[in-house]
């Protein structure tokens, strides 16, 4: 039992921290430009085959860029399918392939892992205890 609250405790600070970082790289990529899935790259380790990196270009002011994710666009199923950028106007070389209009899925996140924080120490303490 002390597996299963270690992995939570794990997971719920995992929640903790990524959510908010999220949340304002999504805020802070609040322009778009189109753009092109110019590469789809399949990954391996030793464990086997990893998810796909998805490389896109995109241009501001002239300027190319390109970000790679391991998101696919909702726009782009093939290599040279055009697809929407957002990007931060203060650093446009910060993109995403998707943009939330909403934080609702990030709060919904936060929130789920700081329930799973302290369920996750009671499954340790139980575990421990038998």
């Amino acid at each position: 039992m002390w597996i299963a609250g270690f992995a939570l405790f794990v997971l719920g600070l995992v929640f903790v921290i990524v959510a908010p970082i999220n949340m304002r790289k999504n805020s802070r990529c609040s322009e778009q430009t189109q753009g092109t899935l110019s590469d789809i790259r399949a990954r391996y380790n030793s464990n086997g085959r990893l998810p796909d990196m998805y490389v896109y270009s995109y241009s501001v002011d002239g300027v190319e860029y390109q970000i790679k994710s391991t998101i696919l666009s909702k726009q782009a199923n093939r290599v040279g399918d055009a697809c929407t950028i957002w990007y931060d106007p203060k650093k446009p070389k910060k993109a995403q392939p998707f943009h939330y209009e909403s934080a609702k899925v990030y709060k919904i996140l936060l929130i789920v892992g700081i329930v799973m924080i302290p369920l996750g120490l009671v499954l340790i303490g139980a575990g421990a205890a038998q």
